[in-house]
């Protein structure tokens, strides 16, 4: 503002009062410019530690009243800003009232943390209120909503109602239907629509999947239902490529796993099986009898398949033809069963050649009948040694 008064000004002195006014002019912008610089660089400075502050206060409110841990604290620190309690404490009061545990919060907090700013009496209040006049009990609800965040997302009047209203027309039963709403698991990568239950539905009658398929995948992953319906058309079609007939029990199975995997992944674990040794063709041979095996980590599949392999001695064809075996935990079966049998093995209380069934497969209780406690005379700490007491298998994560 002075910068212009004094332009102003200036035409109408004469020229060499006007280059004197010029020097004042100068002076006059550094003068703003500088002041100004310092207003920003203050700002700057507040807003700095303001946003410093509010991250502190966060982390301490996520720590102390919602039992998350410092690290996830921190983490989640980055996508919710907390300025103080009084909204988040109206949340937590809520929930609180409808029999939600510090670990139910945390669990919803790790990935909805956003949750802390929601509106209580407009937003949350309603849905909880329609889950219990639906039939879910007080000890259900916190184990919906901590299982199923994104229902806390979804509008009650677009999404959540229609929802349920979808499922019980479909199944006919209302309990049917809150078990197939609490086993839904929502993906960001896919679009889903109300009504697209309905022809998706039909897709898979018109294909030959038969109703108790049909019903397992409602029970197991009913969002899968909902999915775009171009999109799960191809779905379906894929998975009939691989080879799986609709009629069999192991299509919905297969269409449960493709559907949480991108082509590119799908890609990546057939070349991770193809380094392991099976070829293409062999690997959707074992992905039609055992279609989780897509699903496994990289880690497990390269530790699992060497281990059967250099460890146990089996074939590639043999882990192929039971492909199941890839889905147990190695740390907390494969190897502490193979060690015993290992042990019966240099003992000869047992033959050689024993069958995966008899050894991976078999319940825990067979197990112990068959391997563990028979022998215990001839090899009298052998269940100590099948617990690891005595260190005679390595710890493996996988």
């Amino acid at each position: 503002m002075r910068t212009f008064l004094i332009a102003r000004l200036s035409s109408s002195f004469p020229c060499g009062t006007r280059t004197q006014l010029g020097f004042l002019r100068l002076n006059a912008y550094h003068i703003s410019y500088s002041f100004s610089s310092v207003v920003k660089s203050s700002e700057s400075n507040h807003s700095e530690q303001n946003r410093v502050e509010s991250e502190s206060f966060t982390v301490s409110y996520l720590v102390n009243s919602c039992a998350v841990s410092a690290r996830d604290a921190e983490k989640l620190s980055e996508r919710v800003k907390l300025k103080d309690p009084d909204k988040p404490d109206s949340v937590l009061k809520l929930l609180r009232t409808y029999e939600f545990s510090d670990t139910h919060i945390s669990k919803v907090l790790k990935y909805y943390p956003r949750l802390l700013l929601a509106k209580p009496e407009s937003n949350l209040l309603p849905k909880l209120r329609f889950f219990q006049s639906i039939g879910f009990s007080a000890s259900e609800i916190p184990e919906l909503v901590s299982s199923n965040y994104k229902l806390l997302t979804f509008s009650l009047e677009k999404r959540i109602i229609p929802i349920y209203g979808a499922l019980k027309s479909v199944l006919g039963d209302p309990v049917k239907a809150r078990r197939c709403l609490k086993s839904s698991r929502w993906r960001d990568r896919h679009s889903y629509g109300v009504t697209n239950i309905f022809p998706n539905i039909k897709v898979l009658r018109d294909e030959g999947v038969p109703q108790s398929s049909v019903h397992s995948l409602l029970s197991r992953r009913v969002n899968v239902a909902f999915m775009n319906r171009s999109l799960f058309v191809e779905y379906v079609e894929f998975v009939k490529e691989t080879g799986i007939e609709p009629s069999k029990a192991a299509f919905v199975e297969a269409l449960i796993v493709v559907t949480q995997l991108s082509k590119s992944t799908w890609e990546l674990k057939l070349d991770i099986f193809e380094r392991c040794g099976w070829s293409r063709d062999v690997t959707l041979s074992a992905f039609s009898k055992f279609p989780n095996i897509m699903g496994l980590s990289e880690k497990k599949i390269t530790s699992i398949m060497k281990y059967f392999v250099d460890e146990m001695g089996l074939r590639l064809e043999d882990i192929a033809g039971c492909p199941t075996i890839l889905g147990y935990s190695m740390k907390q079966r494969i190897v502490p069963r193979w060690s015993v049998v290992k042990i019966l093995k240099m003992k000869g209380l047992i033959k050689e050649t024993v069958s995966l069934n008899s050894v991976i497969i078999i319940s825990e209780k067979k197990f112990l009948d068959n391997f563990v406690f028979k022998f215990q005379e001839n090899v009298p700490r052998l269940l100590e040694i099948y617990r690891g007491e005595l260190g005679y298998f390595p710890v493996v994560r996988a």
